[in-house]
């Protein structure tokens, strides 16, 4: 699945000027990581993970120095139903126990456009680590109105192939590319 992440880095390298080094924290209230996988060709299935973090260092005079560490809990799976939630975070799905957490660490942000840029790093679910890229679009940057504290938003969006983790449960059957989308919300972190 995700992390989910977790390609939170693009921000830094699409974010308008700010201070060199700024960091922000994600907003687990606003960040949705949301999921879709083909279930037998009938329909798309959607989930979420309800709880994530992680940090964001925007370099405003050299995005591509700019990082990203994210992560989500993967026991807090949420697809809409106690049963299937109980199922997918199980042993033959995500598997939460074993590997309570998914984690996306940047390596790379290459700018793609004038509010998006490319985020390569390294993602790690089922105790493997594989190389993702995800397209980051800006959305805003500024003052929150609710918190009234400096803050970025992005669109995340991306899709990993599951058996490139070695995940091979019902690959006949159920879909093995995984669609990701990521709203994130983070504020800036004031020394």
């Amino acid at each position: 699945m995700i992390r989910f992440a977790f390609a939170f880095a693009a921000l830094a390298a699409i974010a308008a000027p700010a201070v060199a080094q700024d960091r922000y924290e994600i907003d687990p209230a606003h960040t949705q990581a949301v999921f879709s996988v083909d279930r037998f060709g009938f329909t798309t299935i959607f989930g979420s993970f309800m709880e994530s973090g992680g940090t964001i260092t925007i370099d405003a005079d050299n995005p591509a120095q700019s990082a990203v560490t994210a992560f989500v809990e993967t026991g807090s799976v949420f697809v809409g139903h106690p049963v299937r939630d109980e199922h997918v975070a199980g042993a033959f799905w995500l598997n939460a126990e074993a590997h309570p957490r998914l984690t996306f660490e940047s390596t790379s942000v290459t700018l793609s456009g004038d509010d998006e840029a490319e985020v390569s790093g390294e993602l790690t679910l089922w105790g493997e680590t594989r190389n993702v890229t995800f397209n980051v679009a800006l959305n805003r940057q500024g003052t929150d109105p609710a918190t009234q504290r400096q803050a970025v938003g992005f669109t995340i969006t991306g899709a990993i192939d599951r058996t490139e983790w070695g995940h091979e449960t019902a690959a006949a059957i159920i879909g093995t590319e995984v669609g990701i989308r990521i709203e994130t919300l983070a504020h800036l972190i004031e020394d």
